[in-house]
């Protein structure tokens, strides 16, 4: 379906008591709009809350699909409740009936719901009767923007119960429209997918010794480093399944219901940043069994929230999730603690022992020396590090530079 605002005419139109500008110059005026967010992010929302009255719309939606990690990983748009939204992002969007059919078509051809699914439908369809018209949405027209090996960015836009679909006037404004912000998008596909460039060093991650998952807030995996993944190894209370971290159920439930505050929080903008960013604990311990020792696993999180994303949309956040486990503490850089305070090698062994929690006379059996022979050796880096007791000692050495990297 494709039309023309016609110069010369008037291609304002009167809609539900609000005026609609479809003209050339309103036209004009949004492709200004839309290559500036181009240049700078922060202009999306002009452009949208233009277009949205431009054609009368209750609400325009962008969204992305992450195709790596099959999450929808990016949302904004123009009169977007943010309870909705998140009720979108976070449960309905994966039983939306119109996202399936949007996906089948080519970049630029539109569908309409209400030529697809007819009242019957919608009168038992659970995505419209438990989501959108409980929001006050009802039609939509939309369309895929772009659709690669990597990310599909889907528009729409939105009539409200009570109110009548797009008609063709407003539907060939966005036709014309549509090459525009096709281009506008693949300008920043970058911007469309989880980012842990955008948030976190890969590399840096990498490097941690400490185990440490990077999750969408509805626990899929975006990356895991080596730490992690011989954590994975190592435990039976922390897995993977189909690209999804996995918990224990009542511990599962608890996470994925803070994440999922979390973000609500990160896009209401009303929460000062350090509620937000602040990490939680989470100790994961499995029923001992006879005669063996309880095992337990602490998970710390936060959430890494991308600058946008406070008080709007657009890319969605992702959970930092590390972990302690004591078959995966980080060893002590022996390279760096014998350079940083001159200690022989053999005081070097002493730091390192201490720090996997060997007491002195465990240390004198491991290294075949006398109990009193480690006793002085620990007199002599107490001197040399300027600590006076084994706490004070392990307290240096977990806070020494690096002592995180490989």
């Amino acid at each position: 379906m494709r039309g023309t605002a016609l110069p010369g005419k008037s291609n304002k139109a009167k809609h539900k008591g609000i005026t609609m500008d479809l003209s050339s110059q309103r036209y004009e005026d949004i492709i200004h709009l839309l290559y500036d967010a181009v240049a700078e992010p922060s202009g999306w929302s002009g452009f949208f809350t233009s277009l949205g009255e431009a054609i009368d719309a209750s609400a325009i939606h962008m969204l992305a699909i992450d195709k790596k990690h099959g999450s929808l990983s990016y949302s904004d748009g123009f009169n977007l409740p943010v309870d909705g939204e998140l009720a979108y992002i976070q449960k309905y969007g994966s039983i939306d009936p119109r996202m399936a059919l949007m996906r089948q078509r080519a970049p630029g051809e539109w569908i309409h719901c209400h030529e697809l699914f007819d009242d019957d439908f919608v009168a038992r369809d659970p995505f419209y009767q438990e989501f959108l018209i409980p929001v006050g949405r009802r039609y939509v027209s939309g369309c895929k923007v772009v659709d690669d090996e990597n990310v599909c960015v889907i528009f729409s836009a939105l009539r409200a119960v009570g109110e009548q679909p797009l008609g063709p006037q407003e539907v060939g404004f966005l036709d014309r429209l549509m090459p525009h912000l096709i281009r506008a998008v693949r300008m920043q596909l970058q911007n469309y997918t989880f980012s842990t460039k955008a948030l976190v060093g890969h590399a840096l991650v990498n490097k941690l010794r400490q185990p440490v998952m990077l999750l969408t807030t509805d626990g899929s995996v975006v990356l895991a480093n080596e730490a992690a993944t011989r954590l994975l190894a190592s435990t039976s209370l922390v897995s993977l399944a189909d690209g999804k971290l996995m918990l224990p159920a009542g511990y599962r439930d608890t996470f994925r219901a803070e994440c999922e505050r979390l973000e609500g929080l990160a896009r209401g903008g009303d929460t000062p940043a350090d509620e937000v960013s602040e990490y939680r604990s989470l100790p994961i311990a499995a029923p001992a069994a006879p005669g063996l020792a309880a095992e337990t696993l602490y998970a710390f999180f936060t959430l890494l929230v991308p600058p946008r994303v406070s008080g709007a949309f657009g890319l969605r956040p992702l959970v930092m999730l590390l972990f302690y486990h004591p078959d995966s503490a980080p060893p002590v850089d022996s390279d760096l603690l014998g350079a940083a305070f001159n200690l022989t090698p053999a005081e070097v062994r002493a730091c390192r022992l201490l720090g996997e929690g060997l007491s002195t006379k465990e240390i004198a059996s491991r290294a075949g020396i006398q109990h009193d022979t480690v006793r002085k050796q620990l007199q002599a880096i107490y001197r040399k590090t300027a600590t006076n007791r084994q706490s004070e000692l392990m307290r240096l050495m977990l806070n020494l530079p690096l002592n995180a990297f490989d």
